[in-house]
């Protein structure tokens, strides 16, 4: 009888407790952690850990800040080279009589004539100069790939009265008048443009001159006038401390003086001024020539107070 009671009794509590379990709505199952107790391994091997997870989400911020970073500096970049900012700015001036040369940032040389001024502007992507009085001549340096890739160069201007001349590899020189300017090229080619932008650009090459007017259109080069080596050598002479005279009409050849002297040099009649004269003179000694003139033309040359020199015909 009593091991009866005790099955019985057994039996009651196991019945009991599954009555509890169903009751308050638990399974009567494993708890999940001991079910995965098998395949903790697996799923550890196979599956990232919490602090895993947390790194890779990290890192991908970090990637996505990244990319915005490099999105955002291209974008400041291509407007940079957009905007072409200035670098350097200097200008570049001479005194009455006195001739000067310089060598620019990027290796390029100007050289000034006298009472002469030009402002300089080295861009990011382009060389900007302006010939504000005077002349000057311009030695334009170029990257070596120039001649394979010239539109990687950055271009190098300069602008005088009311037109821009770009230069295409070349030594040229620019005269500015109060009504234009004069262009002359010593080597290589120029192209010019008119600010207005009048009219199709006027390509120069090695021995070619061409004068400007402000307000009219570009002249366009004819045959004849290409070429004319005497004429550019003349113009551009002035680089080697030399006036070079040709049968110039001494009205011409005494405003080309007075450039080089302050005090005012006056022709005083008609017939004088139509004179013509030859030879090559020292820049540096322009006094010397006025005292010259007699033996080169039938004038007079008289000294006055204040360094006025009057310049006449002189009579037989």
């Amino acid at each position: 009888m009593p091991p009866e009671i005790t099955r019985s009794t057994g039996g009651t509590r196991s019945a009991r407790q599954g009555a509890s379990a169903q009751s308050s709505g638990r399974s009567a199952h494993l708890p999940v952690d001991d079910a995965l107790a098998p395949f903790a391994d697996m799923l550890r091997r196979h599956l990232p850990t919490p602090e895993e997870i947390e790194q890779a989400a990290a890192q991908r911020q970090k990637l996505r800040q990244r990319r915005a970073l490099r999105a955002g500096t291209a974008a400041a970049l291509a407007a940079l080279l957009w905007a072409d900012p200035a670098l350097q700015r200097q200008t570049l001036a001479t005194a009455v009589g006195q001739r000067q040369s310089w060598q620019l940032a990027d290796g390029s040389e100007v050289r000034l004539n006298t009472g002469s001024r030009v402002q300089v502007a080295q861009h990011l992507r382009s060389r900007r100069l302006v010939l504000d009085q005077g002349e000057a001549s311009f030695e334009v340096s170029h990257a070596f790939w120039h001649g394979w890739v010239p539109w990687l160069q950055r271009p190098f201007t300069v602008q005088a009265g009311g037109v821009v001349v770009q230069d295409i590899g070349t030594v040229f020189g620019v005269h500015r008048h109060e009504d234009g300017a004069d262009i002359t090229v010593l080597q290589g080619r120029v192209r010019v443009h008119s600010m207005d932008g009048g009219g199709a650009p006027v390509e120069l090459s090695t021995g070619q001159q061409l004068r400007t007017r402000a307000g009219r259109p570009l002249p366009q080069l004819v045959p004849a006038e290409a070429g004319d080596g005497a004429a550019v050598l003349a113009a551009l002479a002035w680089r080697e401390g030399r006036l070079v005279l040709d049968g110039t009409p001494l009205s011409e050849a005494v405003a080309q003086m007075q450039r080089y002297r302050s005090a005012p040099i006056v022709l005083a009649d008609r017939h004088a001024a139509q004179l013509r004269i030859s030879g090559q003179f020292d820049l540096d000694r322009i006094d010397q020539l006025l005292d010259l003139l007699p033996r080169l033309a039938p004038v007079q040359v008289r000294h006055e107070d204040g360094g006025r020199v009057l310049i006449s015909t002189r009579h037989r």
